[in-house]
């Protein structure tokens, strides 16, 4: 009778140890946390400054020496995903509707808390590559009334149907540019003034003889992290990655005397084919 008992204490004590151990272990898919993912933007090697529309004190220069400064800045992410070890692999939840625009992300330089964004629920492990979208897909079009960062109505950058929403803009005044002063409707476009907008979510195929008008400018950019960034129940990175205006200026070798009025998706084309020089990762926080 004593082994008996000896056998069930045994038995208890081995269930116990198996449950405590399988507690103490959870696996990474099983462990949740979140990543701060930070848009640092930056001219060349400097933090960006805006400039008031029609100031006309120039603060930076392309390597061919026009002199510029941007008074607007932004772009539009979506599509988020990151990848690691061992086929490790999460992704953004995108779901657009009349009422929001979950996992869609309007980077704007001068909203502060527009240039920072939380990921939730991201399984635990080593991360070492992000890839996201610039631009609104297809998807974000053919939803019709979006709400959210895509509403019109709230001062989402939308075209039309046709074209979708700009991806990436970039604005200011540049010393060559010969842009003249007008005002349309009660808008005002400043003189020496620049404006590149990229957008365009569709080929369409122009009638013979006639030049391509929809075009479609959506880009996905990826970067490799230097080292791993590591999320844990108990640590939340913060990647910080860097959208860099010269490096659109620099690499398209922009005249601004002839290019400072870029308002439709052919017109854009040549700037989005080199959108991933302008994203670059810089570092990770743990």
């Amino acid at each position: 009778m004593k082994s008996i008992i000896k056998l069930i204490i045994i038995a208890v004590g081995l269930t116990a140890m198996s449950c405590s151990s399988d507690d103490d272990n959870t696996t990474g898919t099983e462990v949740k946390g979140t990543v701060e993912i930070k848009w640092d933007n930056i001219v060349g090697d400097q933090d960006m400054n805006l400039t008031e529309k029609q100031n006309l004190d120039f603060t930076y220069k392309t390597n061919d020496a026009q002199d510029f400064n941007i008074t607007s800045f932004g772009y539009y992410v979506t599509n988020i995903v990151l990848e690691g070890e061992d086929g490790l692999r999460y992704e953004d939840e995108v779901s657009i509707s009349a009422a929001d625009a979950l996992g869609v992300y309007h980077i704007k330089e001068g909203e502060f808390a527009s240039n920072s964004l939380t990921l939730e629920n991201v399984p635990a492990g080593k991360y070492n590559k992000i890839s996201f979208t610039i631009g609104i897909p297809e998807e974000g079009v053919r939803e019709g009334a979006a709400g959210g960062v895509l509403d019109p109505a709230a001062g989402a950058w939308f075209w039309n149907w046709n074209a979708g929403y700009i991806g990436f803009a970039v604005e200011g005044h540049a010393s060559s540019s010969t842009q003249a002063y007008n005002e349309i409707d009660g808008f005002i476009i400043p003189e020496k003034s620049f404006a590149i907008h990229i957008g365009g979510w569709r080929d369409i195929e122009p009638i013979e003889g006639e030049s391509a008008v929809f075009v479609n400018n959506i880009k996905t950019i990826t970067l490799n992290f230097d080292s791993e960034a590591t999320v844990a129940e108990n640590i939340e990175p913060s990647i910080h990655l860097l959208a860099n205006a010269k490096a659109l200026f620099d690499m398209s070798q922009v005249d601004f005397s002839t290019t400072y009025a870029v308002h439709a998706p052919a017109k854009g084309q040549s700037f989005a084919e080199i959108l991933d020089e302008v994203f670059t990762y810089s570092h990770t926080h743990q």
